[in-house]
């Protein structure tokens, strides 16, 4: 099947790399250029880089210093690990935000390190009030409200119980600590709520009602917030001062406006959409990763000749066969077997017969191949991710996300050779 969209070639422009066979080789142009298009849209919201599960596949290693290097400071992963590395890589002139913590996880570390931590437990509250107190500083945090998506954050009732906590401790409280101190005999709560935050569940669907259903519950929350910090006189917080976010990237690209001082993107940052009926060309963004691998050996094989695991495709004639490094032990979709299909040398082929754990047979009949093309299974120059996610009957956040370490991340500066550049 022939590709008539423009051609790019992608130099390599970094030097780190193992020689994997697989390469995603990451455009921090078309990463920077994305920030730019979504932050236009949010203003005068901020845009919250979600950089967690190694930036969506795309190596957080690259993403987040090339987003701090274009003027980004506010970060957002999930889990403590993440942060401190996240931490540790860009230094203190960053925002960092994490949410996924256990009962039993040292929080001593990420408040000590100055993460500000999502709350959805109110044992949580007390946690962190003594964390703060064993590192003597104080711990920023923002609340995490339950508005229906049944994940984490504080059902109704917790939440209640939450505010309720937080009037006591502020009442314990004796005057008002300074900014970032807490006194060592534990007079100051050791808390400083910077956030209340939140997650929509069906913002990709625009017709949906829950997601007005969602805004109704958290700016109902925000409110109670609101007065409690007020009354609690700077003990814990100031209200005018909180940090507002509820909106991932479909929210940010299908309400307008959206509740919030802030909105966290993740997806639509690596030039992906999220929504069903629109590409990432509609939206005015670049696909980031380019997955590209290489013909390594062709073979002719007789009508009836199988491929693969299971023989569950035959050549229905005479063919010849490209066998192409890359299968499931790289993160490829297993399931998209007898259905994908990759680029070479501009041209479509399918992927025949089941994908492997480490290589996948390409039908190319008589195409013009040969033992060392490059070949593009997903980018800008290919087949999509959200086409992968389609043939592995799951979605295009997967696609990237499971593209795991044994393949090589390699910053490139595209350039076109006879089309209109990125």
């Amino acid at each position: 099947m022939k590709d008539d969209g423009p051609r790019y070639s992608y130099p390599v422009t970094s030097t780190d790399s193992s020689g994997a066979l697989v390469r995603a080789e990451i455009d921090v142009a078309a990463l920077r250029a994305n920030a730019a298009v979504l932050a236009e849209r949010l203003g005068p919201a901020r845009l919250k880089c979600v950089v967690k599960a190694n930036a969506y596949g795309h190596g957080i290693d690259i993403v987040a210093p090339a987003l701090f290097a274009a003027g980004w400071r506010d970060f957002c992963v999930a889990t403590i690990a993440e942060a401190l590395h996240l931490r540790e890589l860009l230094g203190d002139d960053v925002t960092i935000t994490a949410w996924l913590y256990g009962p039993n996880t040292d929080l001593d570390s990420a408040v000590a390190a100055g993460i500000e931590l999502g709350v959805s437990t109110v044992d949580s509250l007390d946690r962190l009030r003594d964390a703060a107190r064993r590192v003597n500083t104080t711990a920023r945090i923002h609340l995490k409200v339950d508005t229906g998506l049944g994940r984490n954050g504080l059902a109704p009732a917790d939440w209640a119980r939450a505010l309720e906590h937080l009037q006591e401790l502020a009442a314990e409280a004796g005057p008002v600590a300074a900014p970032g101190v807490t006194d060592s005999a534990g007079v100051g709560p050791g808390l400083e709520i910077v956030g209340i935050m939140s997650h929509y569940a069906v913002a990709d669907e625009p017709e949906r009602v829950e997601t007005a259903q969602q805004t109704q519950i958290f700016t109902f929350a925000h409110r109670e917030l609101t007065a409690v910090l007020d009354e609690a006189q700077g003990r814990l917080g100031e209200s005018d001062r909180l940090d507002v976010h509820i909106a991932n990237s479909p929210a940010a690209l299908t309400l307008s406006p959206f509740p919030g001082t802030s909105a966290r993107v993740g997806l639509s940052l690596y030039g992906l959409s999220p929504l069903e009926d629109q590409t990432s060309q509609d939206l005015g963004l670049v696909p980031v990763m380019r997955l590209v691998s290489q013909v390594v050996n062709l073979k002719d094989v007789p009508s009836g000749h199988g491929a693969s695991y299971g023989l569950t495709f035959t050549a229905a004639a005479d063919t010849r066969f490209a066998l192409v490094p890359g299968g499931y032990g790289d993160g490829i979709a297993r399931t998209a077997s007898n259905r994908a299909e990759v680029s070479i040398r501009g041209n479509r082929y399918p992927v025949v017969g089941r994908i492997a754990m480490d290589q996948m047979i390409v039908e190319v009949g008589a195409g013009e191949v040969a033992i060392g093309d490059e070949v593009v299974i997903f980018g800008p120059d290919g087949p999509s991710a959200a086409e992968w996610g389609t043939w592995a009957d799951t979605i295009n956040y997967e696609i990237v996300t499971r593209i795991n370490d044994r393949v090589d991340r390699v910053e490139v500066e595209p350039q076109s050779t006879d089309g209109p550049s990125l």
